[in-house]
């Protein structure tokens, strides 16, 4: 996945408390769950709570990254947000904020989870023992530990889980390790459910994250099938087949033989890589649809994570944006029609359209300011059922073939249905 480069040279300034014991409420884990990475890309509301609404059609987020850590020490550093960073030093600045949105997140059901790792960090383990010590801290700083002794960026406020997004196979041994401290440490709040979730890609064997997997306990596995044809995808039209049984027959044998598998997936056409030439991995809300009729019935199915917050925000779809899409997917096997379902999501309180980044983001998901239209190709040729037709910054053939008509989806998609 795709991560914001880290701030650097920052005044870091002190925040610890010790977390006293208390329960949060998570939403029931028994039907399919809806995953969005939230933090990384600078496209997304800064207030997390803009994503747990009755509406928000969210129930878990992936807060993300820390990305650095290894050959930097033993303190994980990143950033959440526009605003919450934490220094090598494992000192937190501007985090109360946030500390207070997964308050609040929280008291809604909603699941957060602590995500490490990215597709543009600098982190490494080079030990069993570095392993150990920064599985604990991890869980001294973000878990309901009491700790004292490491500053805690979200103060008293505890997170609900740890993520791995590994994208480098450096000291991939050596994971285990520390999620089996991590893991040591749950015991010591039986009040609260912890999990323990992670990234992989979707070609197996799984280079980056197998190991981890074949020796580590995994509550949910968030599978990227995108960015990875010609290997694995989701099997839409030109693109790699769905691998899912391959993974439920891989993971039978591993650690996480009780594990969730989630299908991965980009949540508008640029958010796989953050330009066009990504569009080929995106999902229509009725190909994504069908995707999951396809694995919903296995045992191992756990629901859909989406990449991410912002461009779902970007991606709105018959009054809907594409994490409520997902809900209304998961919930009535249909996509939305224009009414969000319970539990499912609306643009962010924050935001004057939904389908406009940020003024201030410099980053690939803005449109081209001389395109206004989505069907905006040059025309010519024949396009053939579910292919590109029209949308922003597309410049290829808008002609479809018979009897099908180009079928604008979002500002960013058009295609021949």
């Amino acid at each position: 996945m795709l991560s914001r480069t880290l701030l650097a040279g920052l005044g870091l300034a002190g925040l610890a408390a010790a977390a006293p014991t208390r329960t949060i409420a998570t939403r029931q884990a028994s039907g399919a769950q809806n995953a969005v990475y939230w933090g990384a890309t600078n496209n997304e509301s800064n207030n997390l709570a803009d994503y747990c609404t009755s509406t928000a059609g969210i129930d878990i987020l992936v807060l993300s990254f820390l990305d650095i850590y290894g050959a930097t020490g033993n303190f994980p550093s990143g950033n959440f947000g526009n605003d919450c960073f934490i220094s090598t030093a494992g000192v937190p600045q501007s985090c109360s904020d946030l500390a207070s949105q997964i308050k609040t997140c929280q008291s809604a059901g909603v699941k957060i989870v602590v995500s490490l790792g990215g597709a543009a960090g600098s982190y490494s383990l080079t030990s069993q023992s570095q392993a150990e010590t920064i599985g604990q801290y991890l869980w001294d700083a973000y878990g309901n530990s009491g700790s004292t002794s490491v500053q805690r960026p979200f103060g008293n406020v505890f997170v609900n889980g740890w993520d791995f997004d590994l994208e480098v196979n450096v000291g991939s041994q050596y994971y285990q390790y520390l999620i089996a401290t991590l893991r040591s440490n749950f015991a010591k709040d039986p009040s609260n459910k912890y999990y323990i979730t992670g990234a992989p890609q979707c070609p197996l064997p799984e280079e980056n994250m197998g190991v981890i997997i074949q020796n580590s306990v995994f509550d949910y596995l968030f599978i990227q099938f995108y960015n990875n044809n010609p290997t694995c995808s989701l099997g839409l039209p030109n693109d790699a087949p769905i691998n899912f049984n391959d993974w439920t027959n891989f993971v039978s044998s591993t650690q996480s033989s009780s594990v969730k598998l989630f299908v991965g997936a980009p949540a508008g056409p640029l958010a796989s890589n953050g330009n066009s030439g990504g569009a080929v991995y995106y999902a229509t809300p009725s190909q994504l649809a069908t995707v999951i009729a396809g694995v919903k019935s296995s045992p191992y199915f756990g629901g859909v994570m989406l990449w991410d917050a912002g461009y779902s925000d970007q991606n709105v779809i018959a009054g809907c944006n594409y994490a409520q899409q997902v809900k209304s997917i998961l919930t009535t096997g249909s996509p939305c029609s224009g009414t969000p379902v319970s539990g499912g999501g609306s643009p962010p309180a924050t935001s004057s359209t939904a389908s406009s980044p940020p003024a201030t983001s410099s980053t690939a998901s803005s449109p081209p300011a001389s395109s206004s239209s989505p069907a905006s190709g040059s025309g010519g040729g024949s396009v053939p059922q579910w292919g590109q037709c029209g949308g922003v910054g597309y410049t290829g053939p808008t002609q479809c073939q018979s009897p099908y008509t180009c079928v604008v989806e979002s500002q960013y998609w058009a295609s021949c249905q």
